[in-house]
């Protein structure tokens, strides 16, 4: 008699053990506090284990698949986990289970194409870039918001945005739409109104300041210089339209090279804003725009001393003077 109880107890503490294993077992192989992983839409409990195992998420294999079949984990929800790394396997498919997956962070900066945002999107979450660059790229679509194909990323504010992984292209335009209204409705719009741009003219206008300014604090007095140019309908003669044109990002200097080439984007050669943005401006950039400072400059040059500030003036004289000795330093620190 005393074999038999003997034989249950081993069994019930076996069991109990094994239950442990399974479901409460600190089974995340993580070095770091946290450890994530991106679950496609679409995605099988097969194709959940070998994420897992690919990333080498977990202690135990095994573990996990027992737990999941207790569990009755079958209906997998896509989305972006991020696991503590002292989860079990309880608590990890409890929240695969109910989908509390944790929002992405997409910060757009430094952005100057429709290739260079759908890439972005694209490598920060599940929208196809691809996809997203035919968009872009499409009439009907840009028609939509009264844009084209040259403007449609003035439609698109620079922030930081949180969105979950895997949301959807169409969720996606519907919430940057969104947001765009909010960021334009109320004062800005008055004043660009008052100004006598559409939002699209004032971001064009924006990314050539951005451009333009190595120091913030430029940026209101120099948005006035080319108001200043586009009220006697002088060229805006911006040099980082002329980079854009051609796409030469990496050029040190503009030269006669990037003059010549004749492009919509080339304001030596026509007057008024080019077709679109050279970049997607930060909002402060827009605002410089649409709070520029008044005065009488018509010319800057960056300032020869290489402080990154500008020289402005009111006069072609001034400036071909300041101009020069920009050039001469140059010269002397071999930048061609």
């Amino acid at each position: 008699m005393k074999s038999i109880f003997r034989l249950l107890f081993l069994g019930a503490t076996l069991l109990v053990v094994i239950i442990w294993w399974v479901l409460f077992f600190n089974n995340l192989n993580a070095t770091k506090a946290r450890v994530s992983i991106n679950i496609p839409t679409g995605s099988t409990l097969a194709d959940v284990k070998k994420i897992l195992s690919e990333k080498e998420v977990l202690k135990s294999e095994l573990s996990f698949d027992l737990a999941a079949q207790w569990k009755d984990y079958l209906s997998v929800k896509p989305g972006h986990y991020v696991f503590n790394k002292t989860m079990n396997n309880r608590e990890l498919i409890n929240m695969l289970k109910s989908g509390l997956q944790t929002p992405v962070k997409l910060i757009i900066y430094n952005i100057r194409t429709k290739e260079d945002f759908a890439d972005l999107v694209g490598r920060t979450l599940e929208i196809d870039s691809t996809i997203l660059l035919q968009k872009l790229k499409d009439d009907n679509f840009c028609n939509n918001y009264h844009l084209n194909t040259d403007n449609i990323l003035t439609h698109f504010i620079t922030d930081n945005y949180e969105f979950y992984w895997n949301i959807s292209l169409d969720t996606f335009i519907v919430k940057m739409d969104r947001n765009y209204t909010n960021f334009w409705e109320g004062s800005r719009m008055a004043k660009a109104v008052k100004i006598g741009y559409k939002p699209s003219e004032i971001t064009t206008l924006a990314s050539i300041t951005e451009k333009e300014c190595m120091r913030d604090k430029e940026l209101p007095i120099v948005a006035g210089v080319y108001l200043n140019r586009l009220k006697i309908n002088m060229p805006l003669q911006a040099d980082p339209t002329l980079v854009f044109a051609l796409k030469d990002f990496d050029a040190r200097r503009v030269t006669n090279y990037h003059k010549e080439y004749d492009s919509p984007y080339n304001t030596y050669m026509h007057t008024g804003l080019p077709p679109g943005p050279i970049c997607m401006p930060r909002k402060k950039s827009i605002d410089a725009v649409l709070n520029a400072n008044e005065h009488d400059y018509l010319y800057f040059c960056a300032n020869p001393d290489m402080s990154g500030f500008s020289i402005f003036s009111k006069t072609l004289n001034e400036q071909n003077k300041v101009a020069a000795l920009y050039r001469k330093k140059l010269n002397e620190m071999n930048v061609h």
